[in-house]
């Protein structure tokens, strides 16, 4: 099982920056800068595994974002703020599909969840399990999902496996390694 919460700000004055996050780590936190990205991260020693709230720091640095990941539940929290306001947050839990589902879609997410790729597994997937009557809506419904490519709260689809979400998010945002 891989559990982990991490938070990440972006730096514009890097050594000021530095010195001024410190004093806002989580007790017990490391505090990574790689001098490359754009973003110091750390890991949240105890993570709650709920969508964080990082208005304040968003409001202070410019930017802030927290991914957590619980892999066991495919559990995956995504949140992101700039200049004190949540821009995107996201919950995926599984077997529960899209549980939160707030602000506006980022770039990284139509290519990595509604690729080509996974709507043909979810269509031979269907037509292994579906019967035939069934099975003309059911590819319907996922097609005109796939069309929108937009994450919808509540539903189960399209399915988000945690390392291929987390890899996008930290591609899309240029972020440093996890320590």
């Amino acid at each position: 099982m891989s559990a982990w919460s991490a938070r990440y700000v972006r730096l514009k004055n890097r050594q000021a920056d530095i010195a001024r996050l410190r004093g806002r780590l989580d007790d017990g936190a490391l505090l990574i800068d790689d001098g490359k990205s754009p973003f110091a991260v750390w890991l949240v020693p105890a993570p709650a595994f709920q969508p964080d709230d990082l208005g304040a720091l968003s409001r202070d640095f410019g930017e802030a974002l927290s991914i957590s990941v619980q892999t066991v539940a495919d559990l995956v929290i995504y949140d992101r703020f700039v200049e004190g306001a949540r821009t995107r947050g996201l919950s995926y839990a599984g077997e529960a599909g899209w549980v939160r589902v707030q602000g506006e879609p980022e770039a990284w997410e139509l290519p990595t969840l509604f690729s080509a790729t996974s709507l043909d597994d979810l269509t031979r997937e269907l037509e292994e399990n579906v019967t035939d009557d069934a099975l003309a809506l059911d590819k319907e419904k996922l097609e005109e999902l796939w069309g929108v490519g937009r994450v919808q709260e509540g539903s189960l689809l399209p399915h988000a496996a945690p390392a291929l979400v987390v890899r996008a998010i930290e591609k899309h945002h240029r972020l440093p390694g996890r320590p």
